[in-house]
Parts: C-alpha cells; sequence; structure tokens
C-alpha cells in the first residue's frame, strides 16, 4: 500500500517534463492522479503510462491555469471523478521563447509569463483550498525555479515570475497551517526534459556549460525533481511548509565571480 493511498492529486502541466514524472511518481505512491494541461495528447501518453503501472484511472483535464473558468471546470471535474484533490503541484509553465534585453521585452510576452506562473498558481489554489480547509489537510507544491533565487541575464520577466512564487508559497502557508496545509516550493536546476533538450539542439543553451557550472556536475532527471515533490505530498512532511527547496546540484550556492555565462548559453 503506497504512502499517498486514498489520495487524490491534480498536477497541472503533467502531460510532459517535469509535470509528467510527478504525476507518474504520485501515483506509484498510491494516489489517484487527474491532469490539467493545455495539450491532452501528451498527457494520453503520460496517463497510458500510469494506467498500465498501476491499472488505475488517471484522470484528464483540458485547460489553461491562468484562465478562472478553466481552472473552476478542472477542479469541479477532478472532483468528480475521483474527490476533491486533497494534493495539488502548480507546475503548469513556460519558458521564455527568446532571450532580449529589458527593454526589448514586450508588455504582453511579460504579462503572459506572469499569468501562467503566477496567476495560474494563485487560481489553481484558491479553486482547491475550500475542500482542503474543511478536510484539514492539504498538500500544495509549487515549482519555482532557481532563477527565481538567483540572476540571470534577458531572462527577467521568468525570474520575476519563479520569485512571486517563492513569496505566494511562504504567504499562503503561514495563513493555512493550521487547517493541516502545507504549501512548500520547489526550485529546479537544470533539468533534462525534453523542452530543454530541444534548445540545447537548436544551439540556444549549451549542455556543457551548465554541466560544469553546477557544482555535481550535470543536469538533473525529470524523476529527481519528482521523488522531492511526491515526499512533500506525503501525510509525513506535515512539519515541512512555507519552503523553497533548490534541487539543483548545488548551481544556486556556489560562488564564483570570475565567471560570465553568455547571453546564448
Amino acid at each position: 500500500m503506497g504512502v499517498l493511498e486514498g489520495h487524490v492529486a491534480l498536477v497541472t502541466g503533467g502531460g510532459s517534463g517535469i509535470g509528467a514524472a510527478v504525476a507518474i511518481a504520485l501515483a506509484r505512491a498510491g494516489a489517484a492522479v487527474s491532469i490539467m494541461d493545455v495539450d491532452l495528447d501528451a498527457a494520453r501518453d503520460v496517463a497510458k503510462t500510469i494506467e498500465r503501472e498501476r491499472d488505475a484511472r488517471c484522470f484528464l483535464v483540458a485547460g489553461d491555469v491562468a484562465e478562472a473558468a478553466a481552472v473552476a471546470h478542472a477542479v469541479g471535474a477532478t472532483s468528480e471523478a475521483l474527490g476533491a484533490p486533497g494534493i495539488l503541484v502548480n507546475n503548469a509553465g513556460f519558458m521564455a521563447p527568446r532571450l532580449v534585453p529589458m527593454e526589448e521585452l514586450g508588455e504582453a510576452e511579460f504579462d503572459a509569463m506572469l499569468g501562467v506562473h503566477v496567476r495560474g498558481t494563485f487560481l489553481m489554489s484558491s479553486a482547491v483550498l475550500p475542500a482542503m480547509k474543511q478536510r484539514r489537510f492539504g498538500r500544495i507544491v509549487n515549482l519555482s525555479s532557481i532563477l527565481g533565487l538567483v540572476g540571470f541575464p534577458y531572462r527577467a520577466a521568468y525570474s520575476t515570475a519563479k520569485s512571486a512564487i517563492v513569496g505566494f508559497t511562504r504567504g499562503l502557508a503561514v495563513e493555512t497551517a493550521r487547517f493541516g496545509i502545507t504549501v512548500n516550493a520547489v526550485a529546479p536546476g537544470y533539468v533534462l526534459t525534453q523542452a530543454l533538450r530541444a534548445r540545447i539542439d537548436a544551439g540556444l543553451l549549451d549542455h556543457d556549460v551548465f554541466a560544469e557550472r553546477t557544482p555535481v556536475g550535470r543536469w538533473a532527471r525529470p524523476e529527481e525533481i519528482a521523488r522531492l515533490v511526491s515526499f512533500l505530498a506525503e501525510p509525513a512532511s506535515a512539519y515541512i511548509t512555507g519552503t523553497t527547496i533548490a534541487i539543483d546540484g548545488g548551481f544556486s550556492v556556489r560562488g564564483d565571480p570570475n565567471e560570465f555565462i553568455g547571453v546564448n548559453q
């Protein structure tokens, strides 16, 4: 019997990358899993993996986390199909499509970044909280990034969004702690997801430079991030709340003032 048996988990952006690994990890721990994603075709592949391994249904729902109506539908449909989510993983997000100086960044690009990452995290959390409070149990895990903890050139919008998630995590954790709800954030470093592999192949990201820059000497695998998220979702993690855990191979704590990482890296 898994440690999450009897619990319902809702994972946003669970159709690929870290989100897919998280959905699979939570299912392996025994949770009934619902995946919300704008790409249901990708999510179906993840669902097939879960159903094949556990012989259990994985619920899928299409929707954009930045849209209030889509969020309400996702939470309502999940509750009807599996039960009210006691675990929420706010993973949905995207990387900046281009790296440009701040003065060349469009207002719409900036708003879109905050819309998905920050507004989406707010809307999803707000939607699941009433049932969590009534049950006096909940686990909310938000996906931040090391770029929410350290500065990089030409990534101000993404860093702003991921930093905001850190602040949101702290505030909500204090507000909900007496209801048995924990709220934490995970800040991954460079992870070999399909999206980042595509950037490497396109010459927009230098795999070897960032592997060398990371003290452990390599990139993370999505499954390594998922293990931490799964632990934070467990009932036994009840005394951990309001924190942001960097899982970056030591990237964010390495001091190297003589090193410069160029714009295309």
